[in-house]
């Protein structure tokens, strides 16, 4: 499994951080296992694995946060069946840096994709609010053409705008009544 992950995470460093972090780690929970399959005398295996890289930094969080968890699970059935207590020293030091390291490095950088996007849709809808003044004061003034506002129109969702629109019109309307009255 640790093969699985360093490969892992070297076919996700192009991404940068956390991966470069995490392939430096992974390269050195492989030299503890070979640290224990030498000190056994033991044949230390090729590594079998090789991953393209992800379509997208956030398949790679996703992908990686998916197998740490499986990782933790993994070290859970290895301990149960261990009895040496260097081997299980070193499977419980490997099952938390995964627990207490890679899992929350994962995370945040989740967490911070999520932010991003977020901040993103807020960012949209501050620039769909600021070219709807533009077009309600148009409308008000008389400068806006049909094709301009089909052109709106068709950037945002319907019945939201249909609302809007209501709305907007119900206040143009009460506001020259309004101000008809006070003539």
């Amino acid at each position: 499994d640790e093969y699985k992950a360093y490969s892992f995470y070297f076919a996700s460093s192009e991404f940068g951080q956390p991966f470069i972090n995490l392939l430096e780690a992974e390269a050195n929970h492989i030299n503890a296992i070979i640290f224990h399959l030498n000190s056994l005398q033991a044949q230390i295996p090729a590594n079998p694995y090789n991953f393209n890289r992800p379509a997208s930094f956030e398949d790679a969080i996703n992908t990686a946060l998916a197998n740490e968890l499986a990782n933790v699970e993994l070290y859970n059935a290895l301990s149960a069946n261990e009895s040496d207590p260097q081997v299980l020293d070193t499977f419980y030091r490997l099952q938390a840096a995964s627990y207490n390291n890679h899992i929350p490095t994962l995370q945040n950088a989740l967490n911070s994709i999520q932010n991003n996007k977020i901040l993103e849709q807020l960012n949209q809808g501050k620039a769909l609010l600021d070219e709807t003044a533009v077009m309600v004061n148009r409308l008000k003034d008389g400068s806006l053409n049909q094709d301009e506002l089909e052109g709106f129109l068709s950037k945002l969702n319907y019945s939201l705008v249909g609302g809007a629109i209501m709305g907007a019109f119900g206040v143009i309307i009460v506001n020259e009544l309004l101000n008809k009255n006070k003539e």
